[in-house]
């Protein structure tokens, strides 16, 4: 199931796929507020400036970046564009 998960998030591009060197969901609490940077590779907290790091994105990036896979598939001239 995880594999499926990561990739409707890669496909949909509504959810960024990015995986926590640590476990996040140990270390903040509710109403952290925290910047993804996906450039750096950086989960940073706000209040407290800790910064955490997360895998790269790999191959999916393009994908991401184009917004979904039908949107990166428009791009790259896979499909037609709308």
């Amino acid at each position: 199931m995880p594999g499926f998960f990561f990739r409707n998030c890669v496909a949909t591009g509504e959810l960024y796929p990015c995986e926590a060197v640590e476990r996040l969901c140990d270390i903040l609490k509710t109403g952290d507020v925290v910047t993804v940077d996906l450039d750096a590779g950086t989960v940073t907290v706000k209040d407290s400036g800790k910064v955490f790091k997360f895998k790269p994105l790999g191959d999916v990036r393009p994908v991401v970046d184009a917004g979904g896979l039908f949107d990166y598939a428009r791009k790259s001239g896979m499909i037609a564009a709308k």
